[in-house]
This record gives structure tokens, sequence and C-alpha cells, in this order.
């Protein structure tokens, strides 16, 4: 698995600012979520705190009638301030992708599908490792061209 990428955690009392520095610096959709031992206890997701924080869900319903010209919609300074200082904690989500360094590829693809994500953590004896993207599996493939 030398194509999963060692990102940081996120940890209780983490911002949603400082887990959006952690994703874009690591250019991944999320990372785990430990507690102070260093156990995976969850994901923190960027879409879905998105979903959670900015897109109320009757505009996903009628997304498909907008258009781009949206009045008085824009996320402006002080919702990205609110939005960037709630505490991680609140967007905790149970429910990972997970594998191991002994996991062939194609299994990696196949739980990517059944958990509907591009990504998946590679955790080893209780050991987060790294994160494991749709785009590291298509740049490893690219290596056999």
């Amino acid at each position: 698995m030398d194509i999963a990428v060692k990102t940081g955690v996120a940890k209780s009392g983490m911002d949603i600012g400082e887990f959006f520095e952690k994703c874009v610096r690591y250019n991944v959709p999320g990372i785990p979520f430990c507690d102070d031992e260093g156990r995976v206890l969850g994901r923190i997701s960027i879409r879905h705190t998105f979903k959670s924080t900015c897109i109320p869900q009757y505009v996903v319903d009628a997304a498909h009638l907008l258009g781009d010209d949206l009045q008085n919609v824009a996320i402006n300074a002080d919702i990205s301030e609110k939005v960037l200082s709630l505490p991680v904690d609140d967007f905790v989500l149970e429910d990972m992708a997970i594998i191991t360094a002994a996991s062939p590829i194609m299994k990696a693809l196949a739980i990517m599908e059944r958990y509907n994500t591009g990504y998946i953590f590679l955790i080893d004896n209780g050991v987060y490792e790294g994160i494991v993207t749709r785009m590291g599996v298509a740049e490893l493939l690219l290596k056999y061209r």
C-alpha cells in the first residue's frame, strides 16, 4: 500500500478550519477522528461538513432548477468564520471504509464502491497508517503504462 497518503488526524477540540487545512495540505476529502490514544473512532468528511453547514436540503433538492445568477445565497465572510470555528466533534461520522496493508487494490476499490466513497483508511493492528484514494489507485495504475 505504497499509495497510502500519511495524513494528520482530527481530534476532539479541533475546529473545522484546522480540519480543512489538513485536508487541503494532503489533498484528501476526509481524515480519521481519533481519541487521545490514537484509536480511530470515526471520520470527518469535507462533503458531510459542507452538507451540514453550507447547503440547505431544499437547495440540494432544487439544484437542477437553479440558475447561475443567485442572489443573497453566497457564503460570505461571516458564514465562513462561523463554519471554520465550529468544533469537529459535531461532524464525526462513525461509518468508515477500512483496509489493511495486506488488502489487494481490488478489495480497496470494492469497499470504496460499497461505501460510495472516494477514499478508504489504511489501518493495521488498530493504528492509522494513511488514506487510499481513487486518485492514488489511478496514479498507481499509470505506473504500469
